[in-house]
């Protein structure tokens, strides 16, 4: 029985990534599009500016100064 319960798990879990990696390529819709810049200055540690304006860069936290 317990057997059983893991394999329907990690069935489950296959299933679920499997549908988080195609479904965007299947409805045509994805979350982002790539851009190529160039990058002309380095503002601080999470801050860039580049050839299309300032970016500010997500999840990263470094101390100013």
């Amino acid at each position: 029985m317990k057997i059983k319960r893991i394999l329907i798990f990690f069935a489950i879990v296959i299933i679920l990534i499997d549908l988080a990696y195609f479904y965007p390529k299947l409805a045509g819709k994805t979350a982002y599009s790539r851009e190529f810049v160039n990058v002309t200055k380095v503002i601080d540690g999470d801050t860039i500016d580049t050839s299309i304006g300032k970016v500010r860069l997500l999840g990263i936290n470094t101390p100013k100064g």
